[in-house]
Formats: C-alpha cells, sequence, structure tokens
C-alpha cells in the first residue's frame, strides 16, 4: 500500500513540473516568422505548434489568393489551446482547436487581401498572456 501512494505522489509531482515548465510566457518569445510552402496540390501549408502560452512560429506568411491549409498542432499534454484570426474583409475567418493530449486541428482559406492580421488563442484568456501572432498576407 506504501508502495503506492509513493508511486501516486511521485506521479502528481512529474506531472505538476511538467505542467509548470510548459507554462512560459508568450510575452518574451521572439519573432519566429515562416512562409508556407506550397505543395503539388498547388495549395500553401502551415503548421503552428500551440504552446503554454506562445505560439511557434509567431509569424506566418502566406500568398495572396492561393489557398492555405494551416495545421495546428498542440505542443503540450494538459492545456486546450485554439487559433483564431477574424479578418472577413480579407477572406480570413479562422477557428480552428487543438485539444489536449497533442490534439490538433486544421483549417482551409483563402486569403482575398494583402496585409497583416494579428491571430490569437482564444481559450481562457490565453491571448492575454501572451499568446498571439502575425498573419501576414502578402501579394504573390
Amino acid at each position: 500500500m506504501r508502495r503506492v501512494v509513493i508511486a501516486i505522489a511521485g506521479a502528481a509531482l512529474l506531472a505538476g513540473g511538467m505542467l509548470a515548465a510548459s507554462c512560459a510566457s508568450g510575452l518574451k518569445k521572439p519573432v519566429h516568422e515562416v512562409t508556407a510552402t506550397t505543395g503539388a496540390d498547388s495549395v500553401q501549408h502551415i503548421t503552428v505548434v500551440a504552446h503554454s502560452f506562445w505560439f511557434d512560429p509567431n509569424r506566418v506568411v502566406v500568398k495572396r489568393g492561393i489557398p492555405v491549409e494551416l495545421t495546428l498542432k498542440n505542443g503540450g499534454m494538459f492545456v486546450p489551446h485554439g487559433f483564431d484570426c477574424m479578418a472577413k474583409d480579407a477572406g480570413i475567418e479562422l477557428g480552428v482547436g487543438a485539444g489536449m493530449f497533442r490534439g490538433s486541428g486544421m483549417v482551409k482559406f483563402t486569403p482575398t487581401q494583402a496585409g497583416e492580421f494579428e491571430f490569437h488563442c482564444g481559450v481562457d484568456g490565453h491571448a492575454k498572456k501572451g499568446m498571439t501572432g502575425k498573419l501576414v498576407v502578402v501579394e504573390r
């Protein structure tokens, strides 16, 4: 019985340590820009990893008028995340989630207007903790 209690306590400490280690603030992360790559399917592909509380990359560059397939992957285990970006006039209405346990989600869109548009995690105030980025749409 004592071994079971010790094992449970050890697992709880380990889980708590992993959770605390993954909660670095996104406010101190440098800008990491990635340009989407166009595949043989003529679609721009980009993967964004959501951590607690930052995105990698946190600056995504895509070309106007070419379809985009954005995959959101959750880099953590215990906290769900999202990727939200609303700019209807630019053809951008994104709301995709990545659940707990390294979940993922995917969204497709075709940007119609060049510009810089903020994206954020809409889960539980994560954006206020620094979980934001820029979607940059450039001319072809």
